[in-house]
């Protein structure tokens, strides 16, 4: 009995000294890269983490411009997870192999600003200093899928991680230091495109002798007349006109119509839509215009390309992204910074 009680008594005493012990501190991050060390050592054994701790993989040498920070990197990429499953992707086949493929949705390299806070670290550490033609693949550890920015590693690591760790497939397609620029030159790539459909004709033909300098009052938008007006005076500014329109993105993906056939032929038909001539709302500068009875307000230049034109005229604008939907965007049919061609014709009321 006396031995089972002093027994007892050092129990209480380890209970009571380990109870009083200082308590460990430890990362956040500790768990994932535990689980991302194990993984690397499994799958991809003698690779080092680099720079700020991401693990390449596999490179490949581009022979064009560097990528560098605070500039705009061209990229088509894949992501996947540790297991393989694919969540984001930039082309077309990969949509067609896991049969995710919309007819309607934009395939194709996307523009990242390379500059802290708008890319995630790892990320950004992997494709400063590529170069154009370049290839990477990269495992970027969970703490580094932030897109907040720190001077060090270590406190990248000490920062409380929500993400995943990750593997990019990086390919970049081009680089710039000036991104509406960039857009100028490709709406003038454009114009020489004979393979790109506009108006049932080649883009080539429609803008034949059309070049990136011939802008039209505003920097970055350009506009060709297809047919002539009936009537050459200006629309008063109080009136209401009818339109016809399609939107296109300059590798000719339709994004938006009026008319139903155009619609039908290129995924875009609805039976809950309403397709026919559109009301546009007239004002005293190309700002002021809007679109239906409620007064909803357009873009830029989509608004510029209307106020080029009059009674019966049909014709086409062809503008960069600061007259539409700039870094953003507008859903799985327009990327961010994608210049926009929108052919329009006014019609009669209906």
């Amino acid at each position: 009995m006396k031995k089972i009680l002093i027994t007892i008594a050092y129990a209480a005493a380890v209970i009571t000294a380990s109870s009083c012990a200082k308590k460990i501190e430890t990362s956040p991050n500790e768990a994932n890269n535990r689980f991302l060390e194990a993984w690397m050592q499994v799958n991809y054994p003698g690779i080092q983490a680099e720079g700020l701790g991401i693990y390449v993989l596999d490179s490949e040498d581009g022979t064009g411009a560097e990528v560098k920070k605070d500039g705009y990197a061209v990229v088509n990429y894949t992501k996947t997870d540790l297991e393989g499953n694919i969540t984001e992707y930039t082309r077309e086949e990969t949509a067609r192999q896991l049969g995710t493929y919309a007819e309607t949705s934009y395939y194709g390299p996307n523009v990242w600003l390379t500059t802290d806070e708008t890319i995630r670290a790892g990320v950004q550490n992997a494709v400063i200093g590529m170069k154009v033609g370049g290839k990477k693949s990269v495992v970027v550890p969970s703490w580094l899928m932030t897109y907040s920015a720190y001077d060090s590693a270590e406190k990248y690591f000490k920062e409380e991680s929500e993400y995943t760790n990750t593997i990019y497939d990086i390919e970049i397609v081009d680089f710039t230091t000036d991104i509406n620029q960039w857009q100028i030159d490709s709406i003038g790539r454009f114009f020489n495109n004979s393979e790109i459909m506009i108006a049932d004709k080649p883009a080539s033909e429609i803008f034949a002798g059309m070049s990136s300098a011939d802008t039209t009052q505003v920097n970055g938008f350009y506009y060709k007349e297809l047919t002539a007006p009936s009537d050459t005076s200006a629309f008063p500014s109080d009136t209401t006109i009818y339109i016809n329109y399609t939107g296109r993105l300059l590798n000719g993906l339709v994004f938006d119509t009026s008319i139903e056939n155009v619609a039908k032929d290129n995924g875009l038909y609805s039976s809950s839509k309403k397709y026919g001539p559109v009301l546009i709302n007239w004002g005293e500068t190309y700002s002021d215009i809007t679109m239906g009875s409620e007064n909803s307000s357009i873009i830029s230049g989509f608004a510029l390309t209307l106020w080029q034109m009059q009674s019966l005229e049909k014709g086409i604008g062809v503008f960069y992204s600061p007259l539409g939907y700039n870094y953003s965007g507008s859903g799985a049919s327009i990327p961010g910074y994608a210049p926009l061609i929108f052919e329009i014709e006014v019609v009669e009321k209906p």
